[in-house]
């Protein structure tokens, strides 16, 4: 269950920053922001995953 807030966590952090980086490129390109952001965005859910596993993983003793 950790891994899931912590996942949720994540998604939220890193979706607000695609959100500010679609929003930075529609000033310098209309036309581009969407592609952008939705590169932005699927690729927070990958990166997402993988912190949340890193940071709930057993700790080697």
């Amino acid at each position: 269950m950790q891994i899931m807030a912590f996942y949720i966590v994540f998604v939220l952090i890193g979706d607000l920053g695609a959100y500010f980086v679609g929003r930075a490129v529609e000033n310098w390109s209309p036309t581009s922001s969407l592609p952008v952001f939705l590169g932005c965005f699927f690729l927070v859910f990958w990166l997402a995953w993988r912190l949340a596993v890193r940071v709930t993983e057993p700790k080697a003793a």
